[in-house]
C-alpha cells in the first residue's frame, strides 16, 4: 500500500516535470520545422502557401489585344494557431497581349506551360508592397508616374506603381512584366494558371508578392 502511494506521487510529480520538458522543447521543435500545424508537431510537410484552383475570370472577357480585368486571389498560409491557417488576398490583374509569350520570367518561376496571349500578373510591387495599375494608355504613364516615356516599341499599355513610380511592361520580350523604370529590383510576380474552357484558372502564386 505505501509502496503504490509512493509510485503515484512520483507519477503526480513527474507530469508536471514533463509539461514541462515539453514547453521548454517545443520552440525547438519549432525552430526546427515551423508552420507544420496545430497538432503535426512531428510530420514533414512543405512549408509553402496554398490557395487551390480558383476561377478567377473569363477568356471572353479578354477578347481583343489589351483587353483587362482586375481579380483577388485567396492565398492560404499554413499558420500554427487554432484556424491552422490564414488567409491573404494577392491582388492581379488578367491581360490579353497583342501576340503569344513564353510565360516563364527571370526567376525561373513558369506561369503558364507553353505560349499564351493571356497574362496574369500579381499587382504587388515588388519594391515595397504597393499595389500598382494596369494603364491602358501609356500617356497617362507619361503624365503621372513621373514622366517615363516609353521608346517606340513600349508604346502600349504598362502597369505603373502609383507609390514609388515602378514601371512595367506586361508584354516585355522574353519576360512580360519586366520593370523598365523605377525602384523596383525586379519584374512583377506571376500567377500559375491554366485555361479550363473558357474558364482562367489560377492554381498558384509565385512566392514573395507579400510582405
Amino acid at each position: 500500500m505505501t509502496v503504490g502511494r509512493r509510485r503515484l506521487l512520483k507519477v503526480l510529480t513527474a507530469i508536471p516535470v514533463l509539461g514541462g520538458l515539453v514547453a521548454v522543447l517545443s520552440p525547438l521543435f519549432r525552430f526546427l520545422k515551423p508552420n507544420d500545424g496545430p497538432w503535426q508537431i512531428f510530420t514533414i510537410k512543405p512549408d509553402l502557401p496554398k490557395g487551390g484552383a480558383q476561377v478567377v475570370g473569363k477568356t471572353t472577357a479578354l477578347a481583343k489585344p489589351w483587353d483587362f480585368f482586375y481579380f483577388t486571389y485567396v492565398q492560404k498560409f499554413v499558420q500554427y494557431d487554432p484556424t491552422g491557417y490564414k488567409a491573404a488576398n494577392i491582388a492581379g490583374v488578367a491581360v490579353r497581349l497583342p501576340k503569344k509569350v513564353k510565360f516563364e520570367n527571370a526567376s525561373g518561376f513558369v506561369g503558364y506551360k507553353g505560349e499564351t496571349d493571356i497574362a496574369l500578373f500579381q499587382r504587388i510591387c515588388p519594391h515595397l508592397g504597393c499595389i500598382f495599375n494596369f494603364i491602358p494608355d501609356f500617356h497617362e504613364i507619361t503624365a503621372g508616374y513621373g514622366g517615363y516615356v516609353p521608346p517606340e516599341f513600349e508604346k502600349h499599355a504598362l502597369m505603373g506603381c502609383p507609390c514609388h513610380l515602378s514601371i512595367y511592361d506586361p508584354a516585355f520580350p522574353n519576360d512580360p512584366g519586366n520593370v523598365i523604370s523605377g525602384p523596383a529590383p525586379r519584374g512583377a510576380r506571376y500567377f500559375e494558371f491554366e485555361i479550363r474552357g473558357e474558364d482562367i484558372v489560377v492554381t498558384g502564386a509565385e512566392l514573395g508578392g507579400i510582405a
